[in-house]
């Protein structure tokens, strides 16, 4: 199918994209000013453009298939700059990120087997496990920002079962996509699917945190 290109330049100038691309600048100025108050007045900024592009894109009726795409790019862009930026502060092992990426991370390997599989990605719908990856990510953020040394370490200690869990599920609902052998379609798969992400995230800690989590648990 071939793609008009200049439609869609076009669509860059609707209100609800030039909300979105209005989150460049603000972050730009979160990195610039991270140890000034004055990040937590552009943060919520972020946050407010996060919410409103898509309201105000059904609102005008500018829906667009650019803003489809746009808006989630953005997000996992404003959360990769903001981390990396505001994690530093909060003095944790670096090795904590791998925690609040897992997941994202997974998704993207997954991409070049799309072709490869022959994966119908239209199929691909917000899975609660993820939603809640991204609802943890966020708190993360917010902690990093103010920063809450101790808050931050606990949400990305849930990060970590979150992302497992939301990693399992991405597994088993591809696997059942490409299969209709009974193991894989019922209990057996998923509980396959949840040693081999467990195995590997109990691999993880091992190696890069295990001092940290032997500290997290004496400290309950």
């Amino acid at each position: 199918m071939d793609i008009d290109w200049r439609a869609r330049a076009s669509e860059v100038w609707t209100v609800p994209n030039l909300i979105s691309l209005s989150r460049l600048p603000l972050v730009a100025g979160i990195v610039l000013a991270v140890d000034s108050p004055v990040r937590y007045a552009l943060f919520a900024l972020v946050v407010l453009s996060d919410g409103v592009d898509g309201w105000v894109a059904r609102r005008l009726d500018q829906t667009t298939e650019l803003g489809a795409l746009m808006d989630p790019a953005l997000d996992k862009l404003t959360a990769l700059v903001l981390v990396v930026a505001l994690f530093p502060a909060t003095g944790l092992d670096a090795a904590y990120l791998v925690f609040f990426f897992a997941r994202d991370a997974f998704v993207v390997a997954l991409v070049p087997l799309v072709p490869v599989l022959a994966f119908e990605t239209e199929k691909v719908k917000a899975r609660l496990p993820g939603k809640v990856v991204t609802n943890l990510q966020f708190l993360a953020m917010v902690a990093m920002l103010v920063p809450a040394v101790a808050a931050t370490e606990a949400l990305l200690w849930a990060l970590a079962v979150a992302s497992a869990v939301a990693i399992t599920d991405y597994v088993v609902f591809v696997a059942r996509e490409q299969t209709d052998r009974g193991w894989v379609n019922d209990w057996r798969g998923t509980a396959v699917a949840a040693v081999a992400v467990t195995l590997t995230f109990a691999v993880v800690v091992r190696l890069l945190l295990a001092d940290q989590l032997a500290e997290a648990l004496a400290a309950l």
